[in-house]
């Protein structure tokens, strides 16, 4: 039997029962874990996408869109709903997207790190446009 040492009310092994030491299973677990480690990293991106209707002003989103494409479609669904003429305004990805109307139906789209970078960055090109520019929508992807 085995010389046992006590830790916090358990119990652990000797050093040289453990079988992790200078082996092949402690690599093999490191090298696993780093691959796990960036799988999961790469696969965080999320995508964003906002759709409008210059003719009447509908407006479509989506902030979790497993690729650029599939954040597009379900911006394009939910603007589609209210109007046959949407297209894509903005795509953002892992970050925040914005957009703005004026006045006299002129607007601008852009994204940023940042909602307020977004907002900020949809107004200046809506103003290039069209005067009295509003926010209309602005979305960020899930952490952002």
């Amino acid at each position: 039997m085995a010389h046992r040492n006590h830790w916090r009310g358990g119990t652990l092994p000797d050093k040289e029962l453990i079988p992790w030491g200078n082996s092949v299973l402690l690599k093999t677990t490191i090298a696993l874990c780093a691959t796990l480690f960036l799988c999961v990293t790469a696969n965080a991106a999320q995508y964003g996408a906002i759709a409008f209707s210059p003719k009447t002003g509908a407006i479509g989103y989506s902030t979790k869109g497993a690729s650029r494409g599939n954040a597009q479609d379900w911006a394009m669904y939910y603007c589609g709903q209210y109007a046959r003429d949407c297209k894509i305004a903005v795509n953002f990805n892992n970050a925040c997207g914005a957009l703005a109307i004026g006045r006299n139906g002129g607007w601008g789209a852009d994204w940023g790190y940042t909602r307020a970078e977004a907002e900020a960055d949809a107004l200046t090109i809506c103003r290039r446009h069209d005067t009295r520019c509003r926010v209309k929508r602005s979305a960020c992807n899930p952490g952002n």
